[in-house]
């Protein structure tokens, strides 16, 4: 899976990132949460804290 870089570069210490994939999909890479903070998780699953700024940035990469 290619991925393209929306905002933040994990990469190169600039962690959070935000990249989209060729099927459209949206994938987070950022450090994990160190408590659940109330949330209930599948097997598989994790979640990470991003900034809200960089959502706003992924959505303009985006063109929205």
């Amino acid at each position: 899976m290619a991925l393209q870089k929306l905002s933040g570069d994990c990469n190169r210490n600039d962690c959070p990132g935000v990249y989209t994939s060729g099927d459209g999909s949206v994938i987070v890479q950022g450090p994990l949460l160190t408590s659940n903070e109330g949330l209930t998780f599948s097997e598989g699953e994790v979640a990470v804290r991003i900034p809200a700024h960089l959502i706003e940035e992924a959505a303009r990469a985006l063109g929205r």
